[in-house]
């Protein structure tokens, strides 16, 4: 376990791009709240691009204006996950190796604080109403840890089931749902009380959770029986089971929550659920071993990774159609699209290097290498 490395290192390589002319007119969504589970929930901004880099233990601040590697820090052994708080005051890095969460002060990059035995492999951090305290993921001790942000204080330890990876948002932020795939449960948890306010139980091995844009519905999937099962976010109770492609993972809303749109990594599909009826209204063909994907801020294209083919497809929500196939690096995994529409950043962890999409041109304009097998990525 390596604790309190604070080294920094400032002469990685950076590529210089030529910017397509043009921006998408978005100026008054400067800032959005990021939906897709796979990257940093939280706030996503327009300025600097953040990627945990798993095998180099390293987190690399890219400069969107420039497209340059500003800084390098230094954290605990498999950073995998990051997210910006929602007062941009800090990020919230999981270490799954060292099972630290690590804190870093924004925009200085200086260690705010380590939290020793806080989480695990593919540990997650969602953010509570207020930005007062981080709510991670921790595999290592099936808990979710609470950590106050400003002093890095573990202030609660809440028993879930075992295992537990993912950690979905409700819309107000009073309530967090936790999955454990071991356990066969899905905790609900009172964010007021940090505790575990209702446990569902599931027929089938739940993975991923979303939560509707409306606050009604809790989606999980089930990647061993190729369904989504549809919950009553207020009652707790099982509405549906809906059969969808093979290998269902990340769950997707589109604009106002209408469809949900669920990546079927096995089948190299995204199936449409709509949600008014709870039935699958049309599959998607895409690329080889879907990974991840996030929505434009107009909503009107979601961009969905393919590790597999080393591509983005390009959905257009009008029409449920592949619109477009935007080659990356090798093995792309984690997508995020700024706050200001302009760009979406995928982490190649098979290239050691960042894409970016103009998203009026629907072309990469470039790619920049950072550490190794970079995973998680937030934009601050």
């Amino acid at each position: 376990m390596e604790v309190g490395r604070r080294g920094r290192r400032g002469d990685m390589t950076a590529v210089r791009w030529m910017l397509n002319a043009g921006f998408v007119a978005m100026a008054s969504l400067l800032i959005v709240y990021s939906t897709a589970s796979a990257h940093g929930v939280g706030v996503r901004g327009t300025q600097t691009l953040y990627v945990a880099n798993e095998g180099s233990d390293t987190i690399s601040a890219i400069d969107i204006g420039s497209m340059k590697v500003t800084d390098t820090v230094t954290v605990g052994a498999g950073p995998q996950h990051i997210a910006v708080s929602p007062d941009r005051r800090y990020a919230v890095v999981t270490c799954g190796r060292s099972a630290e969460v690590w804190i870093l002060a924004l925009p200085a990059h200086t260690v705010a604080a380590t939290v020793p035995d806080a989480t695990g492999p593919e540990g997650q951090t969602v953010f509570g109403a207020g930005a007062t305290y981080a709510y991670v993921t921790n595999t290592a001790y099936s808990r979710v840890t609470v950590i106050e942000i400003a002093t890095g204080k573990k202030v609660a330890m809440i028993p879930v089931g075992e295992a537990p990876a993912h950690i979905s948002l409700s819309p107000d932020g009073r309530h967090a749902f936790v999955p454990s795939e071991r356990s066969h449960t899905v905790a609900m948890l009172n964010l007021s009380l940090n505790v575990v306010a209702a446990e569902l139980p599931m027929a089938v091995r739940p993975y991923g959770a979303e939560i509707s844009p409306d606050g009604k519905y809790l989606l999980i999937s089930s990647p061993e029986s190729n369904s989504v099962t549809v919950f009553d976010a207020a009652t707790q109770q099982a509405l549906r089971r809906i059969p969808v492609g093979e290998n269902p993972h990340e769950i997707l809303f589109g604009p106002g929550g209408a469809f949900a749109y669920i990546l079927n990594r096995s089948s190299d599909s995204v199936s449409v659920i709509q949600m008014a009826n709870h039935q699958v209204v049309a599959t998607i063909p895409v690329g080889r071993e879907p990974s991840d994907a996030d929505i434009a801020p107009s909503g009107h294209y979601i961009y969905v990774t393919n590790t597999g083919s080393g591509d983005v497809s390009v959905i257009s929500t009008a029409t449920s159609t592949v619109v477009r196939t935007i080659p990356v690096g090798t093995r792309p995994r984690t997508i995020v699209v700024s706050g200001d529409g302009r760009y979406a950043f995928v982490a190649n962890t098979g290239s050691d290097d960042i894409s970016a999409i103009n998203l009026l041109s629907q072309a990469t304009v470039g790619r920049v290498p950072v550490g190794k097998r970079p995973r998680g990525i937030a934009v601050w």
